[in-house]
Formats: C-alpha cells, structure tokens, sequence
C-alpha cells in the first residue's frame, strides 16, 4: 500500500525556514544546485553555497542533490513557485538582480504568507 503523506503549510514553512539558514550558514550561488567549483576544490558538499533549489535540497534532505521529487520537496518548491513569475527556482536564480538578499527575503516572506494561511 502506498499512502501519499502531505506536509502541512507550517511544515513547509519550516523548511522554507531551514533552507534560508543554509543559504545565510553557506552562501548564495547561481548557475547550479550547489557552487562546483567550491566542491572541486574541496569543500563538503554541505558546505558550499548552493541556489534556491539546492537550499530546499539541503532542507528536506541533507544534501542539496536532486533526489527525487517527493511531497516534501515538491510542496516546498510549489510554494515559492506560487510567488514568483519565472517557470523555475533556477531560472528565477539566474534573473540578473536575483542574488542572495532577493532569495534570502523570498524565502522568509513565503515562510510568513504560509504561517499566516487559515
């Protein structure tokens, strides 16, 4: 049997939280999940600094590598989708003026709106 669990909104909410914690704890990059060249030269993956979709990655699973799109992840994702008018997290990324501060404050302002929800 096998029974789809979804999160609720302070659920997501609390992921959406833990991701700006590793984007305040790592950095911001663009271009891809987590910055490569950080990697390549020796970094643990779980400290380089990663885009919008690695952060929700490390979030919900520990790593910002794509693992499948489960309902956490997918409902995380849907959330912030919800809030901007760019077809994905890494073309919204890419946006020249989207840095961190812009991916710092989407972040926590889609936190709140979830909280505030009925």
């Amino acid at each position: 049997m096998n029974i789809a669990i979804a999160p609720t909104l302070t659920e997501i909410a609390d992921y959406l939280d833990r991701a700006r914690a590793h984007i305040v704890r790592v950095g911001y990059c663009k271009k891809y999940l987590f910055n490569t060249q950080q990697h390549r030269g020796g970094t643990p993956l779980d400290r380089c600094a990663v885009d919008l979709d690695g952060a929700i990655g490390v979030a919900v699973h520990g790593t910002p590598l794509h693992l499948g799109r489960d309902p956490f992840t997918r409902a995380v994702v849907e959330a912030v989708l919800a809030r901007i008018t760019a077809p994905s997290l890494a073309a919204w990324c890419d946006y020249k003026g989207n840095g961190k501060q812009q991916a710092l404050d989407l972040l926590r302002e889609t936190a709140a709106r979830l909280r505030r929800s009925p």
